[in-house]
């Protein structure tokens, strides 16, 4: 019997070390990220599917939302297209012309490692619910053939593609749309439709084909909990057979994006920045994910720009997700061919600067008085500046840093006239020799102050070939101290302690005035009381390294926010509505209103069309006694929300919907507030919560909010 029972321990000992992932979040999120995606850095999207039929939206919208567009939204250009097109066909007798007919996946392969992509994600299933695969749960949720295999082109698009991505040094990996639109089992039971539909065909999808990234999506309509995210990471970070390579993103349900799951997926936002997160930012060549017949060779962006996109994720730290979208007949059309081989080249020269690469101490530097501008298409071309200063015609540089060999790599997005570069805040051992990386060819340089000036030899296009970047390699230098990390606890409930650690033998220095950190800033020594709202930065330095980089937190401190005197006060909040192509929170603020009005609720119910929008409540809420309260708004896209003319919850920018929160100490009685929404396109949402220290989180009740 003994023996028994120590084999039965013995064997749950076992289970529990080879399953260390429990289903829930703080535990999944201490997962790693696979070393491969750190240092793979450029990877190809592919929208491909039964939407490269028609092919087709207005411009500065995504084709694969065709079917959306013209059966959930009654778009008008959409209908039009498909009437003159396609008569009296639905979206679903066009699969039949879903031939893919030229389809060649080796030659799409080599395409691939010709563009020095290392990884792709393929869109095995977009929101139509049309497989690319002959998934059984497909065969069952409709009566007529919805499979690549049953329809169109009667084949295992994945398989055959991740047959031929194989055969190179390219990784194979899939999108997986959560939901389907109109799947009658999605429309009437979404949870069965989680359990019988979803889980399965995830299951098959990395049972069988068992990629290097599964890349979720059409997570905005449920929670997690519906999708039972937590749970199915669990098995796949536990038993899959992908446990250990397999790269999955941040998009399991309403709200987890960009803080539960794997790597942090922005898309059209090139302005967030994750710096102690893995991330990667998608984006289409032109503006659509899936082929859109509407785009103009105009409407895609130049390789040079394609390429600083590049250059500018990996210098912070994250991956770029280019996208393509081939035709119906399985052609990558000529335009993204040419984009990918032009990237390819130089990547082929300049590729060291890129791969394996880290973010550095500093990620970038620019010049005075910069400013933005666009290219062609109307996109900003990053941030590059058209410098005056012809002594210097290059300020703006973006560093890359190989942790391995010690290297730190300068990129200047143009070739100075002059021939000079400086590099700010830098000081190069003597004897150290910087290179062109491209040719080879070794750089003077000389110490001019706290910076480096560098000579870069004189143009030649013959030898200095990719011209849409330059690099410069400093070998053996640039090693750098961790930023520390600062924390704080509120001890007192007005005031928070603040912490700030770094890696063992470094030194702090901090600042509390908003000024910039130096070894003469103060030493920290132990944990202190912030007497003000305002930053907290902090520097680490540690012998033999370069300083860290500045780290910086923001911390509130609480004083209380009085009653306002108010007389004549009516039940509700004042509100007003506006519509617009391109609103933020400004242009909703200072806009003319179309509509006004009063309302007892806070939420998207009162716009009138269904997108690219924006409201504004003012008003006051009623408190009834004195606490700390905690504010909430969950938008898609911006809010802010103001209490006595203080910016309490800042969620501003155009985003998926998800929650911000921020504190305020009231008295009793009136606080004037203020709630700018505003929605830029592609699904919209806003909900406004609240509780007290202590309580439960609730819903605005109508009997607080006053005009």
């Amino acid at each position: 019997m003994k023996i028994y029972l120590l084999a039965i321990v013995l064997l749950c000992n076992t289970v529990a070390q080879s399953q260390p992932y429990t289903p829930d979040w703080e535990s999944l999120d201490k997962r790693p990220v696979p070393a491969w995606f750190s240092n793979d850095k450029f990877g190809i999207f592919i929208h491909w599917g039964m939407y490269a039929v028609p092919g087709y939206t207005a411009k500065g919208n995504y084709s694969e939302w065709y079917q959306q567009y013209m059966q959930g939204r009654n778009d008008s250009a959409v209908l039009k297209y498909h009437k003159a097109k396609f008569g009296d066909r639905t979206y679903y007798d066009l699969a039949q012309d879903f031939k893919a007919e030229l389809f060649n996946p080796d030659e799409w392969a080599k395409l691939f490692e010709k563009s020095g992509a290392k990884y792709i994600v393929l869109t095995s299933k977009h929101h139509d619910g049309y497989s690319l695969w002959p998934s059984a749960e497909t065969r069952k949720a409709w009566d007529f053939p919805w499979t690549s295999v049953d329809v169109g082109p009667k084949r295992d698009l994945i398989g055959d593609l991740f047959a031929a991505v194989r055969k190179t040094s390219v990784r194979a990996g899939m999108y997986y749309s959560l939901y389907e639109w109109f799947n009658p089992l999605w429309k009437s039971d979404p949870a069965r439709f989680a359990e019988q539909h979803t889980w399965p065909q995830m299951k098959d999808l990395i049972n069988n084909y068992q990629p290097d990234v599964f890349w979720t999506d059409g997570d905005w309509d449920a929670p997690a909990e519906l999708w039972k995210s937590q749970q199915f990471l669990a098995w796949l970070y536990n038993e899959s057979p992908v446990k250990n390579k397999v790269v999955v993103n941040d998009r399991w349900g309403a709200g987890i994006r960009f803080h539960h799951g794997g790597i942090y997926t922005p898309e059209y936002q090139p302005d967030l920045d994750f710096e102690d997160h893995a991330w990667e930012e998608s984006r289409g060549m032109g503006f659509s994910y899936g082929y859109n017949r509407e785009e103009d060779a105009w409407d895609y962006n130049s390789t040079q720009s394609l390429i600083l996109q590049l250059i500018d994720k990996v210098s912070r730290g994250g991956n770029f997700l280019l996208d393509i979208g081939p035709d119906e007949h399985g052609k990558i059309p000529p335009i993204m061919q040419d984009r990918l081989l032009q990237m390819g080249e130089w990547l082929k020269l300049n590729g060291e600067a890129i791969y394996n690469t880290r973010r550095w101490k500093t990620t970038s530097q620019w010049s005075a008085g910069r400013r933005d501008y666009t290219d062609r298409h109307g996109d900003m071309l990053l941030k590059i500046t058209v410098d005056p200063d012809p002594g210097y015609a290059v300020k703006e540089v973006f560093y890359t840093y190989n942790p391995t060999g010690n290297n730190l790599y300068a990129i200047l997005p143009r070739y100075p006239q002059s021939r000079k570069v400086m590099l700010k805040d830098m000081q190069l051992p003597m004897g150290t020799q910087p290179d062109l990386l491209s040719t080879g060819q070794s750089l003077t340089w000389k110490q001019v102050g706290a910076n480096v000036e560098v000579q870069l030899p004189e143009y030649n296009p013959s030898s200095m070939k990719a011209p849409w970047a330059w690099v410069i390699r400093i070998k053996n230098y640039g090693a750098f101290a961790a930023k520390p990390q600062i924390n704080a606890i509120y001890k007192d409930p007005l005031r928070p302690e603040v912490t700030i650690k770094a890696e063992p033998g470094a030194k702090i220095y901090y600042t509390t005035d908003g000024s910039t950190v130096t070894t003469k800033s103060s030493l920290y020594k132990a944990p202190f009381i912030l007497g003000s709202t305002g930053p907290v930065k902090a520097m680490a330095v540690r012998a033999g390294m370069l300083p860290s980089g500045e780290a910086k937190s923001d911390f509130r401190v609480y004083n209380l926010m009085k009653a306002q005197p108010v007389s004549n006060t009516s039940p509700g909040l004042l509100y007003s509505y506006y519509e617009g192509e391109n609103l933020d929170i400004r242009s909703v603020e200072t806009g003319a209103a179309l509509k006004k009005g009063t309302t007892s609720v806070i939420n998207e119910s009162l716009k009138q069309r269904k997108e690219k929008y924006g409201l504004l409540f003012t008003g006051y809420i009623r408190i009834g006694k004195q606490a700390m309260y905690e504010f909430f708004t969950s938008s898609d896209d911006g809010s802010q929300l103001y209490i006595d003319d203080e910016l309490i919850v800042n969620n501003d920018g155009n985003h998926s919907m998800q929650e911000r929160s921020g504190k305020a100490l009231l008295a009793p009685g009136y606080h004037k507030i203020k709630l700018i929404y505003f929605d830029s396109g592609g699904g919209n949402g806003l909900k406004v919560q609240y509780r007290m220290e202590g309580g439960e989180k609730k819903e605005w009740e109508g009997e607080m909010m006053w005009h």
